[in-house]
């Protein structure tokens, strides 16, 4: 049985194995009383994606709730960022979303924030969370886990607000000029619909893609919305996963560029944009190194964290109170702009990116072929053990690399070439990927790590 995955990134379990509607009753009680320990204010904004066990996670969720919550604010189906941006205007103490984001469909999961931070759950958080659940004991009944009407005015209001924040970002004028033929691939996903009200509101053409997919949108999950865009002569391609947090990018010939080119572009406009700021960019150590070289050509300060969205969360909201402009993101396909929110957010990732192809008239080929040239290769590989031991061994195969185990085990190398392993905080799975000028090194060093494990 698959084990329950708790970490930083949420709790996430196969349905039916290590998840149920106990297991999500329990976590809900907890959730309560770790509200109540930080005398946490304000009401709970409650949210799922579209996968189909969510609507009796929900439930036992709110069965738990309901007794020490006065006020629960049932957003629906609602992609994590606009519950997350909602926690603001609402004044929110707290918010859950039924969730296992790029996992496959098998699995699902909670994703909890905290106010008045309004960011998931560190680490010491999340630990305490856990020791709360197993406290709690399972619940002598659950047949009172029957849904809250959901509260739709709550719902499209917080997408309105969503899209209206996002499109002040960019020059919307600029943006509508183009009128945009995009395509949009949604997975099925809870993020369709702010996505797609940014879209219209921006002046876009949209086609929009139903295939059946995995929910990570990474390029070989891509081929409908790839051949979509061919075949109907769009601009671009536009993916989410299901819950909305990710971006990533088709170009007009019909390629999928990778979610790391999302953040590169991002970086890159918004670097242009604070010109002469010295912005400072957050990124974690598994992010591709083409952002690198961009902040080291407009001047400004890279900074670098864990893997983690709480991780590049706290960096960003250290440099923001310092009086910095920064932003960031990671490699995944998820920006984060923290005057809007201090989370990934693929709603402002579209929006950028669309007036970055306005203000420099630009296919986004063409954009992406002036970035600097590296070759990013990433697998997986099921994990069963620990990896401790391996990871040392690893690390002694590369005398002449500079060795890192903030996360994982890192390597970098002076021709910038780089390869980072690390255990997965969301899958039972190793995260393996490597970077390099040369696609041969990149691929040769993934298959030579893959043959060992």
């Amino acid at each position: 049985m698959a084990p329950l995955k708790v970490s930083y990134s949420g709790v996430r379990g196969i349905v039916g194995e290590s998840l149920n509607e106990t297991v999500a009753w329990r976590f809900g009680a907890a959730f309560v009383r770790l509200m109540a320990e930080r005398a946490t204010q304000g009401p709970v904004l409650l949210a799922r994606d579209t996968r189909a066990s969510g609507p009796a996670l929900e439930a036992a969720l709110l069965a738990a709730m309901r007794p020490a919550v006065p006020d629960i604010r049932d957003l629906g189906v609602m992609g994590t960022p606009t519950v997350q941006f909602a926690m603001r205007p609402f004044a929110a103490g707290g918010a859950v979303v039924v969730t296992a984001s790029h996992n496959p469909a098998q699995w699902n999961g909670f994703k909890f924030f905290l106010g008045p931070e309004n960011t998931v759950l560190d680490g010491a958080q999340t630990r305490r969370l856990f020791d709360l659940y197993q406290e709690v004991g399972d619940p002598s009944d659950l047949a009172a886990a029957t849904p809250l009407p959901e509260v739709t005015e709550d719902g499209e209001r917080a997408i309105d607000m969503h899209v209206d924040e996002a499109m002040a970002l960019v020059d919307a004028e600029r943006v509508r000029a183009r009128a945009f033929h995009v395509g949009v691939d949604t997975g099925g996903g809870a993020g369709a619909r702010p996505l797609l009200r940014l879209l219209e509101r921006l002046g876009c053409r949209v086609e929009e893609v139903h295939v059946a997919r995995d929910s990570e949108p990474s390029p070989e999950n891509l081929g409908g919305l790839a051949a979509a865009v061919r075949e109907r002569g769009c601009d671009l391609g536009l993916a989410q996963d299901l819950d909305g947090d990710r971006l990533a990018l088709v170009d007009d010939s019909g390629h999928p560029i990778g979610e790391d080119y999302t953040l590169a572009l991002a970086v890159q406009d918004l670097l242009e944009k604070n010109a002469g700021r010295r912005p400072a960019v957050v990124k974690n150590l598994s992010t591709t190194c083409v952002v690198d070289v961009l902040v080291e050509r407009h001047g400004g300060e890279l900074v670098e964290t864990p893997v983690g969205e709480i991780n590049l969360s706290r960096a960003l909201a250290r440099l923001v109170g310092e009086g910095r402009v920064a932003f960031g993101g990671e490699g995944n396909g998820g920006l984060i702009i923290p005057q809007l929110l201090l989370g990934r957010d693929s709603v402002v990732a579209a929006a950028v990116i669309l007036d970055h192809m306005a203000r420099h008239r630009q296919t986004l080929r063409g954009l992406v072929s002036a970035l600097p040239e590296f070759h990013l290769i990433k697998v997986k590989v099921p994990l069963s053990g620990p990896v401790d031991a391996f990871l040392e061994t690893l690390a002694g195969q590369f005398p002449d690399g500079e060795i890192s185990r903030a996360d994982g085990l890192r390597i970098r190398f002076a021709d910038r070439s780089w390869v980072a392993v690390r255990p997965s905080n969301t899958e039972p799975v190793l995260r393996v990927v490597a970077e390099s000028p040369s696609r041969t090194w990149a691929e040769e060093t993934v298959a030579r790590i893959r043959a060992q494990l």
